[in-house]
């Protein structure tokens, strides 16, 4: 029997994140407080507009996020954890950003970018395996190009949809982020016109999502181990 949300998992994630970390996902998907449960549940009422109710119980979170893959045209049944489909709606999202920038604006991000991986990726990995766009839109992706994905992302629908996120979510990526907020700050709710989402609650959702991959992949990195 599924668990609301796969509420441990989640559950654990939000637990392990800080007080600032915590409120920008508040203010995402709306809690009512920043607390894990209020969150928890947030996720239940955006997704219960959105897709109803599923037959029989609440949607776990897997559910939640199979539902908003599949409006972005991702097939779920080519993956079966939910760390992929995390990773393949954020490429879908950066993609989609790439596709609206200029040559000029994606060459300046895919520098300021480079230049973070160069001095955070301990490893040099993923530096070594050229242009750092492809890296991230990559089938595999795995260490510290997981974080980069995440953090990138993150930090650029969040800047699009107008969210004031604590700073210190992005204090790594601090100067990648300020670079990408000031390219793309003019496609607006135009990303989402792409997919023809006009609802507000998907532009709760997918952004809410993607903070949980971000915490998720800053967990791993803090803690030195897998992607959890």
């Amino acid at each position: 029997m599924k668990e609301r949300y796969e509420v441990n998992d989640v559950k654990r994630l939000l637990q392990n994140a800080t007080k600032e970390e915590i409120e920008g996902l508040t203010e995402i998907i709306e809690a009512k407080s920043p607390t894990p449960e209020s969150i928890i549940d947030s996720f239940w009422r955006n997704c219960q507009s959105v897709f109803g109710y599923f037959s029989g119980s609440e949607p776990s979170y897997k559910d939640i996020v199979c539902q908003v893959a599949n409006k972005l045209k991702i097939d779920c049944k080519n993956y079966h954890d939910i760390k992929e489909i995390e990773i393949k709606i954020a490429q879908k999202v950066l993609e989609t950003v790439l596709e609206k920038v200029t040559p000029e604006q994606r060459k300046e991000m895919e520098e300021e970018l480079h230049k973070i991986a160069q001095k955070f990726d301990d490893t040099g990995s993923f530096v070594s395996t050229g242009g750092i766009f492809a890296a991230l839109t990559a089938a595999q992706l795995s260490g510290f190009g997981v974080y980069l994905l995440a953090s990138t992302t993150l930090g650029t629908i969040t800047s699009i949809l107008g969210f004031s996120l604590p700073f210190t979510v992005y204090t790594t990526m601090s100067s990648a982020i300020s670079v990408i907020i000031g390219p793309v700050g003019w496609i607006g709710a135009g990303l989402f016109a792409i997919w023809k989402i006009t609802g507000p609650k998907y532009k709760r959702l997918i952004p809410a999502i993607i903070y949980i991959f971000f915490l998720r992949s800053k967990q791993s990195v803090d803690n030195n181990s897998e992607f959890i």
